[in-house]
């Protein structure tokens, strides 16, 4: 009990103390790149830098390599697959990037801002495994996971309503 204080009130002060330090905490935890499903700040850092230029249609560099793709208007894309889900916006843009072929494995593809992101393989959609949206990463929209069987794979990006997006794929840790 604190000297001089009431006891009720040394109560009060310490149970209040006690859930602004807890609630303080909880919000520290649950901000920033690190705080979804799996971290994105090497992510955000690797998207940071200058990044190697890719159009729409061709190939990554190198898995775990982050480039920043070139996208075409949506009508003219030649998307490999019809997008899983239409456009929000018009004018939109879209392209694909080619990983080419990989092992069964689990993938993660960031991007940079808002868009459509589908994983094609062997010609097929993906379904997603998971995603981290974080408002509160700059510089990093999403990211999504997707489980492969193996075989030639193809990043599409739609509905974008920038013109290029920085991408990374990687093999999910």
């Amino acid at each position: 009990m604190i000297r001089g204080w009431p006891k009720r009130w040394a109560l009060s002060f310490a149970t209040t103390f006690g859930a602004i330090t807890l609630a303080s905490a909880a919000v520290a935890a649950g901000t920033g790149c690190d705080a979804g499903k799996w971290p994105l700040s090497a992510v955000r850092t690797h998207f940071s830098g200058t990044l190697p230029g890719v159009a729409n249609g061709e190939s990554l560099p190198a898995l775990g390599q982050a480039v920043l793709v070139t996208l075409a208007p949506q009508a003219d894309a030649q998307l490999p697959h019809a997008p899983s889900r239409p456009p929000k916006i018009s004018p939109s843009f879209a392209g694909a990037v080619k990983l080419g072929p990989e092992p069964s494995a689990t993938y993660q593809v960031s991007v940079s801002a808002g868009a459509w992101v589908d994983l094609v393989e062997n010609g097929d959609i993906v379904k997603q495994t998971g995603f981290v949206r974080r408002r509160d990463c700059d510089g990093v929209d999403k990211s999504i996971r997707f489980k492969t069987a193996g075989g030639p794979l193809v990043i599409q990006i739609s509905g974008s309503a920038a013109k290029t997006i920085k991408v990374e794929a990687a093999r999910a840790e």
